[in-house]
């Protein structure tokens, strides 16, 4: 194929995406929202061919920079006698140097010594992202050839800059100072307002606000004049662009509280810009009335991602933080939220402060230390801990972090919940062990909820039904992960697909109908039909309706602690009488190795067996991985990075109404 019809071909095949994504999108939305989104696309049209002066030209004249209260002394202290100061020292080499790594990639070195890195070049594909084209005309979401767009958002958050910001001062570094701010203006230059990639998502806009915030109330003493215009002028011009194009309906998720937040951090600490008084006002209230919503009365967040909830949760303690320190204090509805879903997530965190990876984890932080991933949940469990004066939320791990400069770090609770926690409202059953009687300690997690939040559960995958396990700490029923976002194609599908959970599919048929990378055509409905919550002989039994259109039967699954480290899980079809093409498929850590025991397997590592599973009932099983199965046996340890992992199969046909029983043992114990 020549050149010519490659790049057609390529071109015809983004025109597709393109139009199926507006199809199914279309299809997604209320009444309500089309006329929303008819007004959205007026506004934008109006804004490409004329922007106000008075934005587009702000003159700030000598409005003060914003300064965050607090940050800067709690900075000071929080470096003092930790390895944070070793931490960012390596960190501000880094940068200088031009070595910047996000998201499992490293970029090019830059050109010379302490030079900005090129704001719009894809790493992976070495294509640059229209830097003068308006922002709403580019096709991020299915123009792939330039690369998956979170790399590039990645860098223009600015986060990496923090870091640098708080190493300056505590060390009192002139040239680390200097540098960074230089990053920052050189930034400011290459994306003029509305033009480019780094415009068109508001979100985006919003991390880059708490990042600019940041850095400028840390080094506020080095902004000279002229740098203190600009700052002020870009501020201004963020806020304005996400009051003017907010996330709504079928968007109002996380994209939701961060552009709030960042509305109420502007409106709060730079008061002389237009609009911040009301974009304080409006941006405590849509808060306020967020965190009702986001977050369900039992502390589950809606998006049905740890990671997602943790990240919202971010956004809601730092505004909430700031308005004490305002003398403007939050309700005590707000923390009572914030707190449940701190109890939530200390129910989910294993004895080594790890979680497991439900739906979209993409890394995504507001505070940041450094370039790598990190571990966000353990270290918001903490600030919620701090925040809401609730000692017993504090993970069992440690993790000093940025953020603890506003929230200190709470004394670490080695002491977690235990027993047995069913969480109706978000739909999760968790059970909690400590090591005993020579059993491990183990958590297990049973999803029994909805797919996600809002009409598109955009960060939800088609895992209902499925379960996780942890013993001693250690991730061995896992979730699949995430990938990629835009560029994953028909590896994003795959990643959220039923297969790639530990759960029950029909005809490989994913039990919720994907089309497209963050949205559903059909979502599968769950219910709980039964519950004994008896602590140690506990049950819960669900469905879902799933595969009810296209072949008239419900999954079942039925999961019951029978033991110290044992379960018991039951599966079946009820509904239309027929034969049916089923797989249940458990992915196990690629930690560990899978061997063939009987009607089962034994899961183990190096020293012991860590994890039986026994079968009774019609189906063959046998183990398969990526490297022997495309598209399955694949796991996402973080965005963008994929590896093989052992996945344990059990398929053949299953008459409706007959079970498929399971016996779980953790340890070495008989399953």
């Amino acid at each position: 194929m020549s050149g010519t019809q490659a790049d057609s071909t390529a071109a015809l095949a983004g025109f597709v995406r393109r139009v199926r994504w507006y199809r199914n999108r279309l299809r997604a939305m209320s009444a309500g929202e089309i006329a929303h989104r008819v007004l959205e696309m007026a506004r934008r049209l109006v804004s490409a061919r004329r922007l106000p002066s008075s934005v587009t030209a702000f003159d700030p004249g000598d409005m003060a920079l914003p300064e965050w209260p607090g940050l800067a002394e709690g900075v000071g202290g929080l470096a003092a006698g930790t390895r944070l100061m070793t931490q960012w020292a390596a960190h501000v080499e880094a940068v200088r140097a031009g070595r910047f790594r996000f998201l499992g990639i490293d970029w090019p070195e830059a050109a010379s010594p302490g030079a900005p890195p090129d704001w719009h070049l894809d790493p992976v594909t070495g294509r640059r992202w229209p830097p003068d084209a308006w922002c709403f005309d580019i096709p991020y979401r299915h123009e792939t050839d330039f690369g998956d767009v979170k790399n590039v958002w990645e860098l223009s958050r600015l986060q990496y800059l923090q870091p640098v910001a708080a190493y300056a001062v505590v060390a009192e570094d002139d040239a680390a100072a200097r540098l960074c701010l230089d990053h920052l203006s050189a930034w400011i230059d290459a994306n003029p307002p509305y033009r480019g990639v780094n415009w068109p998502s508001m979100i985006e806009l919003a991390f880059r606000v708490v990042s600019i915030i940041v850095i400028v109330t840390l080094l506020k003493a080095r902004i000279d004049a002229a740098l203190r215009r600009k700052i002020m002028r870009t501020l201004y011009q963020h806020g304005w662009w996400i009051d003017r194009f907010p996330s709504r309906f079928s968007s109002a998720n996380n994209h939701l509280v961060a552009e709030a937040a960042a509305l109420y951090l502007l409106g709060a600490l730079a008061p002389e810009l237009p609009g911040a008084r009301r974009w304080r006002t409006q941006g405590r209230r849509s808060l306020e009335r967020e965190v009702l919503n986001q977050i369900a009365p039992d502390g589950v967040g809606r998006e049905q991602s740890p990671a997602y909830a943790a990240l919202t949760l971010e956004w809601l303690l730092l505004a909430g933080d700031l308005g004490r320190r305002t003398g403007e204090a939050f309700s005590g509805d707000y923390w009572r939220r914030i707190a449940r879903a701190g109890e939530f997530l200390k129910w989910i965190t294993d004895s080594t402060g790890g979680q497991p990876r439900i739906g979209d984890d993409d890394d995504s932080r507001v505070i940041g230390n450094g370039m790598a991933s990190e571990d966000t949940i353990n270290s918001v469990l903490g600030c919620i801990a701090s925040a809401c004066g609730e000692a017993a939320l504090a993970p069992p791990v440690p993790t000093a972090h940025l953020r603890n400069a506003l929230f200190p770090a709470p004394v670490p609770d080695r002491l977690w919940p235990v027993g047995m926690r069913h969480f109706a409202e978000g739909g999760y059953t968790v059970d909690r062990r400590n090591r005993a009687g020579g059993v491990p300690d183990h958590l297990l997690v049973f999803d029994h909820g909805p797919v996600g939040y809002l009409s598109i559960a955009a960060h939800g995958h088609a895992d209902t039904l499925a379960l996780w396990l942890h013993v001693d700490g250690r991730p061995v029923l896992i979730d699949a992960g995430t990938y990629l976002y835009h560029a994953g194609h028909a590896w994003r599908d795959h990643f959220r697909g039923t297969v790639a959970h530990n759960t029950l599919t029909i005809a490989g048929e994913n039990s919720s109908e994907i089309s497209g990378p963050f949205n559903w055509a059909r979502k599968a409905g769950a219910r709980v039909l039964a519950l004994d919550d008896d602590p140690e002989r506990w049950s819960v039994t669900a469905d879902h309706d799933g595969y009810l259109e296209t072949h008239r039967v419900r999954h079942q699954r039925r999961v019951e602690r029978a033991g110290a480290g044992r379960f018991r899980l039951t599966d079946s079809l009820t509904g239309a009488p027929g034969d049916h093409r089923v797989e249940i498929g458990f992915l196990v850590s690629p930690h560990f190795r899978v061997e063939a025991s009987g009607t089962g397997f034994v899961i183990r590592d190096e020293t012991a067996t860590t994890l039986s599973i026994r079968h009774d009932g019609p189906l063959s099983g046998w183990v398969e991985t990526g490297r022997t199965a495309p598209e399955r046996g694949w796991h996402s340890p973080g965005f963008g990075v994929r590896a093989p992992a052992p996945r344990i199969v059990f398929a053949g046909e299953l008459a409706t109404g007959t079970p498929v029983v399971f016996g779980l043992s953790v340890g070495d114990g008989p399953p």
